[in-house]
């Protein structure tokens, strides 16, 4: 089954990222303000996503989930990069880590859904349990004022309690608006 999983990420991977690839947007890493760096469409590949996120499961697996937490939670951290940050759920829906939104840590957002009726946080638990994967979804930009945009998000269990993921924005015509795509 590991077999099939793999060719299934990789060819969403190779779709994703033929509309991600042509964008001429550089961003400083790690950035000290209090925001992401804003860019109008992502230059991030779904590969980097990927791999951004399999480093902080990485860093959770060593530290354990408290430290882990800690620094995903930073806003200065080694886990946020550019428009890049890691966000974090456990299976309830609660609101583990969100650096630029930290008020929202600790809060239930199992029923909170986007503008067009995806409940993406049950989108996000239910795609990590399946083997973790892309899910799309509209959320507020936090470098753009938090103006509300499309958002590719890649998520993944870190154990059998929580999750973690991160994502970058889309323009309009990369991806259309409210479709959510899951890899089991």
């Amino acid at each position: 089954m590991k077999p099939i999983f793999f060719i299934l990420t990789l060819i969403l991977v190779v779709i994703l990222a033929t509309g991600c690839t042509d964008k001429d947007v550089t961003s400083p890493q790690n950035q000290s303000e209090a925001t992401p760096t804003s860019v109008s469409s992502s230059t991030i590949s779904p590969e980097e996503l990927v791999i951004f996120v399999e480093s902080a499961y990485e860093y959770a697996q060593i530290h354990g989930q408290e430290a882990a937490l800690k620094e995903f939670n930073n806003q200065t951290g080694q886990f946020v990069d550019g428009e890049l940050y890691i966000f974090a759920y456990d299976l309830e829906g609660n609101t583990l880590a969100l650096p630029f939104q930290p008020k929202l840590i600790g809060t239930a957002r199992w029923n909170n859904t986007d503008a067009n009726g995806v409940a993406y946080v049950q989108n996000f638990i239910s795609t990590a349990q399946s083997g973790g994967g892309f899910t799309q979804y509209l959320y507020i930009d936090p470098a753009d004022n938090f103006t509300v945009k499309q958002k590719t998000s890649y998520v993944m269990m870190v154990d059998q309690d929580w999750l973690i993921g991160a994502g970058f924005y889309n323009s309009q015509e990369d991806v259309p608006i409210g479709n959510t795509e899951q890899i089991s």
